[in-house]
């Protein structure tokens, strides 16, 4: 099940593939931070969702990859399949990650919700490296982690073309999961505009007004 239509391939740049190496240091020591608070785009960050192409592992009709992206946490994606049930998202190009954000309800959903999850980044669904696996206890609320790292005193967001998420199990051993929505941020890029240089001599003698 599809949210976007492929723009052609999206691994086509061979000089632009994901390295494992890049990932040297994972798991990291922070496996998510815990808010209420609902997540948005600031100056330093914005949401790259929009960019990708959303594959489900299942859905209940009704319940897909539209409701995950609604911005309204009243709704869900409900899978209908055998576990582990995953989220997979597609990027066109390799483009830099810095945090996965989900927002589970345990009051709502009850034995629906996750209990363990791990996120996956890499080129194709053949070549993923699980960077992460964590286990939540009856959790509400968004759940932030990061896919960044520490490197040289600074954060460094990792560079992928595919984001997975897998619901390894549910609470009190459900079946099907349900996820309200999920976010996916990547740091805000500074604009540069270039302007051509106008003071060549080819271009200095068409400088007068008719």
């Amino acid at each position: 099940m599809s949210y976007l239509s492929p723009i052609g391939s999206p691994f086509t740049d061979v000089t632009d593939l994901f390295s494992h190496s890049e990932l040297e240091g994972f798991p990291i020591d922070r496996p998510y931070t815990k808010t209420r608070i609902p997540l948005s785009a600031n100056a330093h960050r914005r949401e790259i969702g929009k960019l990708g192409i959303w594959t489900l592992s299942s859905a209940k009709l009704g319940n897909g990859v539209e409701q995950l992206r609604d911005d309204n946490v009243n709704t869900f994606w409900q899978s209908d399949g055998v576990q582990p049930h995953t989220v997979t998202v597609f990027f066109p190009r390799k483009i830099a990650v810095s945090e996965f954000c989900i927002f589970v309800d345990f009051k709502s959903d009850e034995s629906y919700t996750p209990s363990k999850l791990s996120i996956y980044l890499g080129n194709t669904t053949t070549d993923l490296w699980e960077v992460q696996t964590v286990d939540l206890d009856e959790p509400t609320g968004w759940f932030n982690f990061s896919l960044g790292k520490q490197q040289g005193g600074a954060f460094r967001p990792v560079k992928t073309h595919i984001v997975q998420l897998m619901v390894l199990q549910n609470q009190h051993n459900g079946r099907d999961t349900h996820i309200r929505e999920i976010k996916i941020f990547g740091p805000r890029e500074d604009l540069k505009i270039a302007f051509p240089n106008f003071n060549s001599a080819a271009y200095s003698k068409y400088a007068f007004i008719h």
